[in-house]
């Protein structure tokens, strides 16, 4: 009785099928399930059968036949394999499931070090970010103490040159216009360390994404090895 392709399927892992194929001249890569690439095999093997040519009957000269002993016809053994063949393929099969856990040990390991260098690079970049930000800090300090320094130095001279006319005024538009200066530098230094600050949240989310792929990657690669090893 003919297999059905459930059966076949189901009596034979991926790898076995794919061997009955490739002997059938079945192009496999394409073939999504189990049950799909049996499929193919049932049919290859049907165009094959119709495919023979049956052997031209010769003619012979009509004889007397004697009569005929009947004989007993013995079923023929089935074709099996041997016990050295079933060890050795059980072995190979070991053999490649052993190897491909260490590949898959090896990109474990290959991850845990990019996350480790992942850490080293956003603890790099906080301490880049802390030390502009000290500098920026020092700046407003050293500002701050320039104004006071000019305030007093305003007055003092409002004192002293209380009747000097348009010379004490234009002086004071000088300091003025020296005070708006240094406003509008530490306001940039600012604005570049927020901007920094915003370039750094957008490194670590995306190294985020890229740890997430990467235990992704890693359970997508354990399924296959599943199915098609045990399939």
């Amino acid at each position: 009785m003919t297999e059905t392709a459930e059966e076949v399927a189901a009596n034979h892992t991926r790898r076995e099928l794919e061997g009955m194929a490739e002997k059938l001249g079945i192009e496999t890569l394409g073939i999504g399930t189990k049950v799909h690439l049996a499929e193919a095999i049932i049919k290859a093997e049907e165009k094959a059968s119709a495919k023979e040519i049956p052997k031209p009957e010769v003619e012979t000269p009509e004889v007397e036949e004697a009569p005929r002993m009947e004989v007993p016809v013995k079923d023929k053994p089935k074709p099996s394999i041997g016990k050295k063949g079933v060890l050795a393929k059980r072995a190979a099969i070991d053999a490649q499931i052993k190897e491909n856990e260490e590949a898959v040990a090896v990109i474990g390991t290959g991850v845990k070090e990019i996350q480790n260098g992942i850490k080293d690079m956003r603890s790099y970049m906080d301490n880049k970010a802390m030390e502009m930000q000290k500098g920026v800090d020092e700046i407003r300090k050293g500002a701050h103490e320039i104004k006071k320094s000019i305030g007093a130095q305003i007055k003092e001279n409002e004192k002293a040159a209380a009747k000097m006319g348009m010379g004490v005024k234009e002086m004071h538009k000088g300091i003025k216009e020296l005070q708006t200066s240094i406003d509008k530098k530490t306001d940039e230094l600012q604005k570049g360390v927020n901007e920094m600050h915003s370039g750094v949240k957008v490194i670590q989310k995306g190294i985020e994404n890229m740890e997430t792929r990467f235990k992704e990657y890693q359970n997508e690669t354990t399924n296959y090895i599943k199915d098609f090893y045990y399939g």
